[in-house]
């Protein structure tokens, strides 16, 4: 199963490539990384979970919330199991990087709930700033 990972902003999406390096990659690999390009998307999907809402992490029974996102174990596990139980195509997470921050976020996009033609969901594509 695939996903697009796309972030609200450009300083999340670096916050959260640096700290997906610091936790699970070979700290020399960074040095050897390439200069990335930063693409704006429209996304237009049906439906989507926001799992930054505290009535979400009730119904769902995780405890701790938000902090619980950091144990890729329960992360992976919320995931799959709205991924595998509701029409969900997306889910909006808290960006591990802010957990304080719960206007910081990630959109999770589970790619085989879209339909086949990309620009039915992604409308446009723009190169970013920076």
């Amino acid at each position: 199963m695939l996903v697009i990972l796309l972030q609200k902003e450009k300083n999340v999406a670096l916050a959260e490539y640096a700290r997906h390096f610091r936790v699970n990659r070979t700290p020399g690999l960074a040095a050897q990384t390439y200069r990335r390009q930063v693409f704006r998307f429209r996304v237009e999907l049906e439906y989507v979970l926001d799992l930054r809402n505290p009535k979400v992490w009730a119904e769902l029974s995780l405890e701790n919330a938000p902090d619980c996102f950091k144990e890729k174990n329960i992360a992976r596990s919320t995931a799959n199991f709205i991924r595998n139980t509701t029409s969900t195509q997306a889910v909006i997470v808290p960006s591990v990087a802010f957990l304080d921050n719960l206007e910081q976020w990630c959109l999770v996009v589970f790619l085989e709930k879209l339909l086949p033609e990309p620009r039915k969901f992604l409308p446009s594509v723009e190169i970013g700033d920076g």
